[in-house]
């Protein structure tokens, strides 16, 4: 029996299974195959699974008229890097959007359409560096943010809206961004030379007025934070495991990994797991680093701090304090828990001990 006389739904199963390319190539077989193999319910499919697609678009959000053109699209789009490595990022960025519509939409408003492939060699044959595929892709999917200074309550301050966040406590406030190519050229310029840095580093990320920044390696891949001490000496700290990256291609494509895609892809997931999140404070609204769970954070309180009464259902109070750590140290203490009159009137004050625990810096600096 020819594969002829098999029935629409049977090859239609088949084809489903074999994937994009080979039902492509079973589509110049004959008349009947090139219409099954246009089938857009397979196409559908094949969009959704690889590229995580709901309706057919381009790239850059536009519309196509079917998902057949859409993958084909999308693979030409991407036909110079490896085609898993292209999912992954995509992925990636993803889950950072998806994460951002949910829960801080005015921050996904910021996020700018991806940059061009000449865009990426103008940015190299400036700076003079040539970037790791991950990064590369990365900028193809999302070329940064743009971000305006923000009047609020009569002060002028940084915009609160960084996709990567950042922290407050005492009198710092910090909150960083991505770089669009066009401000990593100039800050990199700007900055690179005046601490007097190999021409191999590149700003990609910074607070809007320069406390922290960000420096990406495009020789070896790794990614640093600037310290305190950026300007005096240039410290600076690695944010990802030495032993993480791979820019050299496996076989396939698909664990090839620079600092940067790693550290993007843990903030995704620390956002959609709620170790971080969003904190307000007035009328600021922005991402808090500050870790929320175990492991990545321990709660302690300082001695002769005075709590609101809590109710339940109610706002949580928070309490942050903050101190230098040169290297791994340990934290242990005491407090004592006063019951409030309304909550407990007949309750007496009870202490709490705070066992040992150790200080060390988190997988992932941010």
């Amino acid at each position: 029996m020819g594969l002829d006389s098999v029935g629409a739904l049977a090859i239609h199963e088949i084809l489903s299974k074999l994937g994009p390319a080979d039902t492509a190539a079973a589509g110049c077989l004959n008349k009947r195959f090139r219409d099954w193999a246009a089938d857009e319910s397979l196409w559908s499919k094949f969009c959704s699974d690889e590229l995580d697609l709901s309706s057919p678009q381009d790239p850059l959000g536009n519309p196509t008229p079917t998902f057949k053109v859409t993958y084909q699209v999308w693979r030409e789009a991407f036909g110079m890097y490896p085609w898993p490595l292209v999912r992954r990022v995509k992925r990636c960025w993803g889950r950072l959007k998806s994460w951002l519509s949910a829960n801080f939409p005015e921050a996904l408003a910021t996020l700018r359409k991806g940059a061009s492939e000449d865009e990426i060699k103008s940015l190299e044959k400036s700076l003079k560096v040539k970037l790791p595929l991950p990064t590369r892709l990365l900028y193809r999917f999302c070329n940064g943010q743009d971000l305006k200074r923000e009047k609020v309550s009569g002060h002028l301050l940084g915009s609160p809206l960084g996709l990567i966040g950042g922290y407050s406590f005492y009198n710092h406030l910090v909150n960083v961004y991505l770089l669009p190519l066009h401000l990593v050229i100039r800050e990199t310029k700007r900055i690179v030379h005046q601490l007097g840095f190999s021409r191999k580093y590149i700003i990609v990320a910074s607070s809007t007025y320069g406390q922290k920044i960000f420096f990406f390696n495009c020789d070896d891949g790794q990614l640093y934070v600037g310290t305190r001490n950026l300007a005096n000496d240039g410290e600076m700290i690695p944010c990802v495991p030495k032993e993480l990256i791979r820019l050299v291609p496996d076989f396939g494509g698909s664990q090839q990994q620079d600092a940067m895609l790693l550290w993007l892809e843990e903030h995704g997931h620390r956002l959609h797991s709620g170790v971080i999140r969003l904190r307000e404070k007035g009328e600021i609204r922005g991402i808090s680093l500050f870790p929320e769970k175990a492991p990545h954070c321990s709660i302690a309180i300082t001695n002769g701090v005075k709590f609101p009464l809590l109710h339940p259902g109610e706002e949580e109070f928070v309490y942050e304090s903050c101190t230098p750590l040169s290297s791994s140290g340990s934290v242990e203490g005491c407090f004592t828990f006063v019951p409030g009159r309304l909550a407990d009137p007949k309750g007496d004050p009870f202490d709490v001990e705070l066992a040992r625990f150790p200080l060390e810096l988190p997988e992932y600096i941010f």
